[in-house]
């Protein structure tokens, strides 16, 4: 038999207590065959084989309790807890006739004791809680029947499909199978007379509310053979409150605060286009804010449908402010345009009065001066010249401006006389968009959340129990 350096130290440690006991004259029957079983177990290399090695499979039973649910990341698409792992299997080489269920709780002893080879399958970590020393329990009963306990915390990964985010629920699994065993040599199975996967009353999580659990078990097909495993599944119902306060209400309300585009005056340019474009580009922050939270997914979530529509509706508050001081361009353009004329007939008419006054002029001078005929011919051609001239202004194309001076809608309407089409849309669009813009917002909001519904939740987990037979 190979003696190696623990088996030197139990041994040890088993004569200690052995002396000590006899020096004090306590040695009873309780500690004799204690130590016969744990004499037994260190000169026999039990760890390296399973309780039957041949005919009918060694049946494992599991029971688990959740200590604490912590964090779900939809990021890394994982969650936390920790759990007490308990796994009870019959040994008849670890019978004993003490009266009493010995208990080991040493990392040492339990090496010298076959316990199965139990991992997770969807875990990323695990690791044994060691505070102050490692949380390892073994107990054997008079009978040989085992249970061993160890505590745990696990990152198990939970693949996420975020479609319906934030009004989404989840569904985790946790996986336990045998590394070595398949079906032929170990069967896995929850325990008996008790809830399969226990959990606190006082666990909760930040975002999350965990609705029901579900215990299964399954087969899984290796190339090395069939393997028993254990799930659990975890539903997993997110709480919409963080969501609301940080972006459906702030949407909303930059949404509501687009619509007093429309109210503000035509001409007050500067106004109207920095307050649509600042809802826009905060939209677009908390957007991408948003979307940082979560995973670079191909596909649109919820909540990214509702911030485009936002968006969407924001960016039709600035479109029909584009239309709108169009139509108010070009009716300044016409006024120009009136003004201009009314100048120009201004213009002529004064210049008629002058070419009357100066042709009254010029007869009164020939009836004076009938001799003078070199005053009279030149009177003649200023006359043609200044005709000539009112002619080609006439046939001069009117130059189309646009006013300098701002003007309201209603200095417009005043200074203009007579309203044309123009004007009279550009009203007429800003009066129906202040009843149209909030209106199918509402139509949005219904359809939105018809399609994408709060989902229900139960204040209490749902255990369902799975019962079978053990030993």
């Amino acid at each position: 038999m190979v003696v190696t350096w623990s088996t030197v130290m139990v041994h040890g440690l088993f004569t200690s207590i052995t002396f000590a006991a006899m020096a004090l004259g306590k040695l009873n029957e309780y500690f004799i065959e204690d130590l016969e079983l744990l004499t037994h177990i260190e000169n026999s290399q039990i760890s390296k084989l399973r309780p039957t090695v041949s005919g009918e499979p060694t049946v494992v039973a599991c029971n688990i309790n959740i200590n604490s649910f912590d964090s779900v990341s939809e990021s890394s698409m994982d969650y936390e807890l920790t759990i007490f792992l308990r796994q009870a299997w019959h040994d008849p080489r670890l019978r004993h006739n003490s009266t009493s269920t010995i208990v080991i709780n040493g990392g040492d002893v339990l090496n010298m004791v076959w316990v199965p080879d139990l991992f997770f399958s969807n875990a990323k970590s695990a690791a044994i809680h060691s505070s102050p020393k490692e949380n390892l329990l073994l107990r054997i009963e008079p009978s040989g029947n085992v249970l061993y306990s160890i505590r745990l915390s696990l990152v198990l990964s939970c693949y996420m499909f975020l479609g319906k985010f934030p009004m989404d629920t989840q569904e985790c699994h946790m996986l336990l199978e045998s590394y070595s065993y398949n079906t032929n040599e170990l069967t896995l199975m929850w325990l008996r007379n008790t809830t399969a996967v226990e959990i606190h009353d006082d666990v909760k999580l930040p975002q999350y509310y965990l609705n029901k659990i579900e215990e299964y078990t399954n087969v899984t097909h290796y190339m090395t053979g069939d393997f028993t495993h254990l799930g659990v599944r975890f539903f997993l119902v997110r709480s919409l409150g963080f969501y609301v306060l940080q972006a459906y209400v702030p949407s909303s309300l930059l949404v509501a605060l687009s619509w007093l585009s429309v109210w503000v005056e035509i001409s007050a340019a500067p106004a109207r286009v920095a307050l649509g474009v600042t809802t826009v580009l905060a939209l677009v922050t908390q957007a991408t804010w948003l979307r940082g939270q979560l995973p670079k997914i191909a596909y649109a979530t919820a909540i990214d449908v509702w911030m485009v529509t936002c968006q969407v509706l924001v960016f039709l508050v600035l479109l029909e402010y584009s239309v709108v001081y169009y139509l108010y361009s070009l009716e300044k353009g016409q006024y120009a345009e009136r003004r201009k004329k009314r100048e120009h007939k201004k213009s002529m008419r004064e210049n008629s009065m002058k070419d009357e006054k100066s042709n009254r002029k010029t007869s009164t001078c020939v009836s004076n001066e009938d001799g003078n005929m070199n005053n009279v011919n030149a009177d003649t051609r200023l006359v043609r010249y200044k005709a000539e001239l009112r002619q080609r202004l006439k046939e001069r194309p009117l130059l189309m401006r646009q006013e300098t001076r701002v003007l309201t809608t209603a200095e417009l309407m005043y200074e203009s006389n007579e309203m044309t089409d123009y004007l009279c849309v550009a009203i007429m669009i800003d009066k129906i968009s202040r009843i149209l813009l909030p209106s199918i917002f509402c139509i949005v909001c219904i359809v939105y959340w018809s399609y994408f519904p709060i989902q229900k939740h139960g204040h209490s987990v749902i255990k369902q129990q799975i019962n079978y037979t053990f030993f």
